[in-house]
């Protein structure tokens, strides 16, 4: 083969790789973002269910939502969380 085929067919597959590199980008991120546990702070935790910081605080202290300690830190699993919006779990206010 000569350069001049060489680059006429070069020409007519560089369109279908591109495609199938930028498939095969996407699905390899999706995957790796997928492995990284992500976590809210009780702020962002609180915003997300609608519920105040000491309304969060009594429910991890009952175990109704679990929490991870890092040092001084409180984090929530982001994907638990999403979960039970998801499901549109109801953690109402309690009086007494």
């Amino acid at each position: 083969m000569n350069s001049t085929q060489q680059s006429v067919i070069m020409s007519f597959f560089a369109p279908i790789i591109d495609v199938i590199v930028d498939r095969v980008s996407e699905k390899v991120l999706v995957v790796t973002e997928k492995r990284e546990p992500r976590y809210y702070t009780r702020q962002e935790t609180a915003d997300k269910i609608h519920v105040t910081l000491p309304t969060l605080a009594r429910l991890t202290k009952e175990g109704l939502i679990e929490s991870k300690r890092i040092g001084s830190r409180i984090l929530y699993d982001a994907d638990a969380i999403d979960r039970a919006v998801k499901e549109q779990v109801v953690f109402k206010y309690r009086r007494g």
